[in-house]
């Protein structure tokens, strides 16, 4: 069966995480996006879907959004019909809310907004915007709270497509940025998603450019182009006032073809190499946790891929702290070539060996299978034969 998508050849289905810096444009770039997945856009759209589904879009500042939407309806040439818009898009103000709360209001989104179309189901659409201004966090870098609410969005909001507005650290970023940019808060955000996609600036252009991603996307990035427009609008007091509408607009890329086969070999290599990661990483958990755990050479012999790539992806990843090698003691080995195994870590233990903590003691126990018997402390005296036995009877 094919991938469900909410934008065709570039956003699937499910939770998507899509972050950018302060002051990337998220609203003004990813509210018309929303819209194009609302049946809102240009006749012969690339990015328009099959079928419009209705979108709640939950946004810090709704001024803001209508505004944007103001601009898009008056000024875009789009034609479309003020009706239309506000019968299938959404916009509600953002209150901070406990994850399990804001996991309630979903029922209510499916019984009024979702759409049956040749007998199947089309859900609501909604966009949090942003999850710092509505998913209340104790701690904003704590993997556990992101895994949960994550797991929330997934298991208990209604199956709903979700995405999840956020913000990157980094201030200046481009594309080339992007395969080492992280959500700011906890890394599980991206870890446990369907998919990730950040917005970047360069110059004065922006891009929407997809990060992890569980379908074969048809383009690598959507560049945003910002349109403006000035009109006049009535202020508290009711005096007119001048005030410039923004907004923007996502498009595919323009590229050669050799441009997008490069492309491509690039992403099937970087997909490739990623692969070999995931592998590497499991056949070593695997070992480990059976009790007989691989070395280097072990690793090797495991994983069927070319041997110095295997080499070099073990390199990587106990530089990267991904991997930990545990040295058994020299008086330990059963052999002097097994002085030394390797363990798989977790996110959260990853991030603790960055910060120089310590490991889980278990991960650095020396198991049987790789430990030298210990020698008995005191020889037991050796038994008597019956003769000895029977003589020792008489006397």
């Amino acid at each position: 069966m094919a991938p469900r998508v909410v934008i065709p050849g570039f956003i699937g289905y499910g939770v998507v995480i899509i972050a950018g810096a302060h002051g990337a444009g998220k609203t003004t770039g990813l509210l018309p996006l929303s819209m194009v997945a609302a049946g809102l856009h240009r006749h012969g759209d690339p990015l328009a879907p099959k079928h419009w589904r209705h979108v709640v879009y939950i946004v810090e500042d709704a001024e803001q959004a209508r505004r944007i939407v103001a601009g898009i309806v008056k000024f875009s040439g789009l034609g479309l019909d003020v009706g239309t818009v506000r019968a299938r898009l959404h916009i509600v103000e953002a209150r901070r809310l406990e994850p399990s709360y804001v996991a309630e209001v979903a029922a209510t989104y499916r019984e009024q907004f979702a759409r049956t179309v040749d007998g199947v189901e089309v859900p609501p659409l909604v966009v949090f915007d942003t999850k710092s201004a509505i998913l209340a966090m104790d701690e904003e870098n704590s993997n556990t709270e992101a895994s949960a609410i994550v797991a929330m969005l997934k298991q208990d909001f209604e199956g709903l497509p979700v995405w999840l507005v956020g913000h990157v650290s980094k201030p200046n970023m481009n594309r080339a940025d992007a395969a080492g940019l992280s959500l700011r808060g906890g890394s599980a955000f991206e870890a446990d998603a369907n998919q990730v996609l950040y917005l970047v600036k360069e110059g004065e252009s922006r891009y929407l450019v997809r990060g992890k991603t569980r379908f074969e996307a048809e383009w690598p990035e959507l560049q945003i182009e910002s349109r403006t427009a000035a009109t006049m609008a009535r202020d508290e007091f009711g005096d007119m006032q001048a005030v410039t509408l923004r907004w923007a607009i996502a498009t595919p890329p323009e590229q050669s073809r050799k441009e997008a086969q490069e492309q491509a070999q690039e992403a099937a290599r970087k997909a490739d190499a990623a692969a070999l990661r995931d592998e590497v990483r499991e056949v070593i958990e695997v070992a480990w946790l059976g009790g007989f755990p691989l070395n280097r050479e072990g690793v090797k012999a495991k994983v069927r891929r070319n041997r110095n790539e295997v080499t070099d992806t073990i390199e990587n990843l106990l530089a990267e702290r991904w991997l930990h090698e545990v040295v058994i003691p020299p008086k330990e080995r059963t052999n002097p070539k097994r002085g030394a195994f390797l363990v798989n870590l977790t996110t959260i233990e990853h991030e603790a060996a960055i910060r120089g903590e310590g490991l889980p003691p278990a991960k650095l126990l020396v198991p049987e299978s790789w430990r030298r018997p210990a020698a008995p402390s005191v020889s037991e005296p050796a038994p008597q034969d019956e003769a000895e036995a029977a003589h020792a009877s008489d006397e």
